[in-house]
């Protein structure tokens, strides 16, 4: 495996000459990016049962792999994302990638653990890793509802206590409520994945299948979401989305804009969501989409999305 140098000087390497190609992307070309969805996974370590019916990602995917498939695009550092692994095996999860971030030459620097807010012992739970500070937060996606529970309030707000963040992964349909559980809760931060999970289709005049949801309904969601001081937007997942071919940035570019006009420039963050993404396509082509889509925008504006707000809200070196 390569070290981190080597690493960033390839993807250094590979940049410049990306510019020498075509001089109109300097700007965003060599801005380095944080990672803030990266998955990672070992099938012959952890039970995953949501791959058990197989499909494409029923297969390994470990950290070389993350390295080959961002060759060239930039990534510097990358803060993993639970998998959502068998309930029995999430402390393990965590203690196995704690340990990746510590290997030299590693990528990973950082973890949202996987955990369930409303279990009677997650506050127990959350102190096995009590001033870890790779340890960045937890996540439990939320696509059956409940985030309005008394027992999963009291959980995230225990999060907030030990100044912890938690990810927002729901459908476009209960944006409302996680609009609400941040209100119930303040001292947590809150991170809204894959800008609300939104569908590109649905910005289509005529798209291949119907999309997933109605974007005014996806629209007021997150605007109720984009009102919350304690509430960042991922610009990520949605590329997992496009259509199987014929598509470009400008299929993205409506909720990319859309999520940066709402939540402004200091509450964005980039995540790949590998290798989830390459249901839609390569790790890099939604790199090179999404500099695309933000490059006619100010550079300080580009570094904040792409690094400098995670660096800070995830308090990276």
């Amino acid at each position: 495996m390569i070290n981190r140098r080597e690493f960033l000087g390839a993807a250094a390497a590979a940049t410049l000459a990306g510019c020498a190609a075509s001089p109109t992307k300097e700007a965003t070309a060599v801005i380095p990016i944080v990672d803030t969805h990266q998955h990672l996974w070992d099938l012959g370590r952890f039970r995953l049962p949501w791959l058990a019916n197989g499909g494409p990602l029923a297969k390994n995917h470990l950290e070389q792999d993350y390295v080959d498939a961002f060759h060239g695009a930039g990534i510097a550092q990358a803060v993993y994302m639970e998998v959502d692994v068998a309930a029995d095996q999430k402390v393990a999860e965590a203690e196995y990638v704690l340990d990746l971030c510590e290997k030299a030459g590693s990528p990973t620097k950082a973890a949202v653990i996987g955990g369930r807010p409303a279990d009677p012992d997650f506050a127990a739970y959350l102190d096995r890793f009590k001033g870890d500070p790779r340890v960045k937060g937890v996540r439990q996606v939320l696509f059956s509802g409940g985030a309005l529970q008394p027992d999963f309030v009291r959980g995230i707000r225990a999060l907030g206590e030990r100044r912890l963040r938690f990810d927002l992964c729901m459908p476009p349909k209960d944006l409302l409520d996680g609009a609400k559980l941040t209100e119930l809760c303040p001292e947590t931060r809150f991170v809204v994945d894959h800008c609300g999970n939104a569908d590109p289709k649905a910005w289509m005049a005529a798209p291949p299948e119907p999309p997933q949801h109605p974007k005014d309904l996806w629209r007021s969601g997150m605007d109720a979401l984009a009102k919350r001081p304690n509430v960042v937007c991922k610009i990520s997942g949605i590329v997992a989305r496009v259509p199987k071919s014929g598509w470009g940035p400008e299929l993205l570019a409506p909720v990319v804009d859309a999520c940066l006009e709402a939540f402004g420039p200091d509450r964005v963050v980039f995540g790949s969501d590998w290798p989830v993404c390459t249901m839609g396509a390569p790790g890099a082509r939604w790199v090179a989409a999404l500099r695309d889509i933000v490059r006619s925008r100010p550079e300080s504006e580009q570094h904040r999305l792409l690094h400098a707000n995670a660096e800070s809200f995830y308090s990276l070196a």
